[in-house]
C-alpha cells in the first residue's frame, strides 16, 4: 500500500503539470452549444457530468505517466474497457461521499488512487505481521 501511495504521490506532480487535456473539437462545440438554448438536465446531471471530465482526465493523466507502475495502468485500462464512464462516475462518487473529509476532488493523487481500487488493482505487499526479508550477511 505505501508503495501505491508513493506511487500515486509521485504521479500527481506528473498530473498537476498536464492538468488539461486539448480537445480539437472543442472551440467548434462551444460555438454549437452558444447558439442552442441550454437543454433542462436533470437535478445534479451537470455536476455529475463534471465529476465525469475529472476522472477522465485524471484517468488518461495516471495513464500518461512514467510515475504509474503498469499493473495500476492495466486496472485502469481494463476498468475503462469493460464499464462505461457514468458506472465509474457513480462508483466514484459513492465512495468519496462514504469518506467525506478524507477524500478531496481537489486531489488528483487520491482520485487515481481511488480509481485504481475501484478498478480492482490489488497493490502486492508483505502479508501482515511478516518482517521484511534481511539481506545475506556478507562474509570477508
Amino acid at each position: 500500500m505505501n508503495k501505491l501511495v508513493l506511487t500515486v504521490a509521485t504521479a500527481a506532480l506528473a498530473i498537476a503539470g498536464t492538468s488539461s487535456v486539448a480537445y480539437a473539437a472543442a472551440p467548434k462545440a462551444a460555438a454549437k452549444s452558444a447558439a442552442k438554448p441550454a437543454a433542462a438536465a436533470p437535478a445534479g446531471g451537470d455536476s455529475q457530468a463534471q465529476h465525469a471530465m475529472l476522472y477522465l482526465k485524471v484517468l488518461i493523466s495516471g495513464l500518461q505517466s512514467d510515475k504509474i507502475e503498469e499493473p495500476v495502468k492495466g486496472a485502469l485500462v481494463g476498468c475503462i474497457y469493460d464499464n462505461s464512464l457514468g458506472k465509474i462516475t457513480e462508483s466514484m462518487d459513492k465512495v468519496i461521499a462514504e469518506n467525506s473529509g478524507k477524500i478531496s476532488r481537489d486531489n488528483p493523487s487520491e482520485l487515481l488512487s481511488v480509481m485504481a481500487q475501484i478498478c480492482g488493482y490489488k497493490p502486492t505487499a508483505p502479508a501482515a505481521g511478516t518482517a521484511p526479508a534481511k539481506p545475506a550477511p556478507q562474509g570477508r
